[in-house]
């Protein structure tokens, strides 16, 4: 895969700044007790083109039971934040997606929850509900293509749920007239290729989602880097749409991701993931929740958790790692300067939160 001036950019910028970092040993680690990722749904609607989904298939939803027992455990360790479906699943497929915003919204324990959508499967009574959600911090949502005819191309689905997904933007319109989540709405649009924040064209989808902008102040970019997922998503797979697939591989990586503390992921079959960004191999698989508790999986003495912390700091990575266009390392500050709710600590310091005798 030929090298993108996207990438080589990023590569000296990685270069510079966790060189000189990493050599003053500045560390800036997530706090590893903050948040968790939970893929309530292993379902979704679209088949994307640059999405792993479609060659994946469909995946299971996470049971009630199983996922009150998930929250539990997280919020026993001190995880007060929530996140759903950050990967391949939709948070509105699963049937009982208001049974686990409901009791997430009592739960003692939790603080606030936030969830990642197409946005173009709930009903507009579901919509108009989220507004009764006080911890519901967050919704980002992720809109594919510009118009009809593009949605079509990108997800390779009828132009009927890009119809859908115009009528449920307007009644979020009317909900967040009633509540806005505390850290807003974020909407990333993936689209064909050459298209951007600037040259975005006039729509009546454009013209929704900046009408929102205006109203709310509501979060809009236009996503112009694609992970290839470890080489599961291949050129002629994107051909169509005109855009460049990022190999990982060519981005410069040194010291462990932050990703594996910034919020691990418990799948919709149980199992317990390091990261919650990208898994197509198994090879960030660290536990099972039908196996053994939360606080043993992701625990600084879970000896394959701590492996995989401790081979990226020695610069190994694994095929999936490589591969991955999301990397950031420990030694790269930006994150932080970008995020005030991003609470940094060191690696040792991490390591120490994560300890079984501190769970």
């Amino acid at each position: 895969m030929p090298l993108t001036l996207r990438t080589i950019r990023r590569t000296l910028g990685n270069f510079a700044i966790t060189k000189a970092n990493r050599l003053l040993g500045r560390e800036f680690v997530p706090h590893p007790r903050k948040a968790i990722c939970i893929e309530t749904s292993g379902r979704c609607n679209l088949e994307c083109r640059f999405c792993a989904y479609p060659k994946r298939g469909p995946g299971n939803f996470l049971p009630l039971d199983a996922f009150v027992s998930g929250v539990e455990q997280a919020t026993r360790l001190g995880i007060r934040s929530i996140w759903l479906t950050p990967m391949l699943g939709d948070v509105f497929a699963d049937p009982a997606f208001e049974e686990k915003f409901q009791y997430l919204e009592n739960a003692p324990g939790v603080e606030q929850f936030a969830f990642f959508t197409n946005f173009i499967l709930p009903r507009p009574e579901a919509i108009t509900r989220l507004a009764e959600y006080k911890k519901l911090a967050a919704i980002h949502i992720s809109i594919y293509g510009h118009d009809r005819a593009s949605f079509e191309l990108v997800t390779q689905k009828p132009g009927t749920q890009h119809d859908r997904l115009l009528k449920n933007l307007m009644t979020l319109e009317t909900t967040l007239a009633k509540r806005m989540p505390a850290d807003g709405i974020h909407f990333s649009i993936r689209t064909l290729g050459k298209i951007n924040s600037f040259n975005l064209p006039d729509t009546d989808l454009t013209r929704q989602l900046q009408q929102l902008n205006r109203k709310f102040s509501t979060n809009l970019m236009v996503a112009e880097e694609y992970d290839n997922w470890n080489g599961t998503i291949s050129e002629e797979d994107i051909k169509p749409l005109g855009i460049e697939l990022s190999d990982g591989k060519n981005i410069y990586k040194s010291g462990a991701c932050t990703l594996l503390f910034s919020g691990p992921r418990i799948a919709s079959d149980g199992s317990v993931h390091a990261c919650a960004c990208r898994d197509t191999d198994g090879s960030l698989l660290i536990g099972d929740l039908s196996k053994q508790p939360l606080a043993e999986i992701i625990s600084a003495d879970n000896a394959t958790y701590r492996n995989i912390i401790e081979n990226q700091q020695s610069g190994r990575f694994s095929e999936n790692c490589q591969s991955c266009s999301m990397y950031r390392s420990i030694y790269d500050h930006r994150a932080s300067t970008l995020d005030e709710n991003l609470v940094d600590v060191s690696l040792d310091a991490a390591l120490d939160l994560m300890a079984t005798k501190n769970n």
